[in-house]
């Protein structure tokens, strides 16, 4: 698959639609229930050009079902997995952090959530268990939504390399940016898990691959 600077920007958009909230209904819901109120209003005849009315509405409806049902089926995320040599296994010491950006289902305290490209940091524990604490900080979009209050704050990830089902190298699209990237999927509780890890540069990338490989695991 090619880069698309479009494809991505595409899919960041509908994130933040879904994400940003109006007096707490997400932007995407408050857009579907508008067209749909359109839609009933040119039915009525309510509104001017009736059939006209209702026929646009449908198909911006249709259009924005699609568009919202693609892209979260694409996790938001435009990763773009290559070929490349893997490095050497070598462990990070447990006092390490990684600096980079994660995607996948964080949680907190017995909530669960899905949040992509949040700021986070990578660590492996004494006991080799692998950790990314990534924060949500406040966003706020277009001067009138807001990301929900009751999600900021720290969120986390913890899974031991033996749960580990496959790495893949690969970029993450953002735009007209690439970053190097790192696909982990992994066993969770109930269903496999999958995690998006973007860095700023490759170094960074590598210190994680080559963490992540230390153990020996056959992925």
């Amino acid at each position: 698959m090619n880069a698309s600077p479009l494809r991505s920007n595409l899919l960041r958009l509908a994130y933040r639609l879904r994400r940003h909230e109006i007096n707490g209904w997400p932007i995407d819901r408050v857009l579907v229930v508008a067209l749909l109120a359109l839609g009933v209003l040119g039915a009525l005849g309510w509104v001017p050009g009736r059939w006209i009315v209702v026929g646009l509405a449908a198909a911006l409806l249709f259009s924005l079902l699609l568009w919202l049902w693609w892209a979260k089926r694409r996790n938001y995320i435009e990763f773009i997995p290559n070929a490349e040599a893997p490095p050497i296994g070598v462990p990070l010491l447990p006092t390490d952090k990684v600096p980079l950006r994660a995607s996948g289902y964080f949680e907190v305290e017995g909530r669960r959530q899905f949040f992509v490209d949040l700021q986070a940091y990578f660590r492996t524990f004494a006991t080799r268990e692998h950790a990314i604490m990534a924060i949500v900080h406040i966003s706020r979009w277009g001067g009138v939504a807001a990301w929900p209050e009751h999600e900021l704050g720290m969120w986390y990830i913890f899974f031991m390399p033996q749960r580990i089902q496959s790495l893949s190298p690969g970029i993450i699209v953002q735009g007209r940016r690439q970053r190097p990237a790192l696909h982990v999927r992994y066993q969770g509780e109930k269903q496999a898990e999958d995690v998006f890890l973007s860095f700023d540069n490759e170094e960074d990338r590598r210190l994680v691959w080559s963490d992540l490989l230390s153990d020996g695991v056959a992925f």
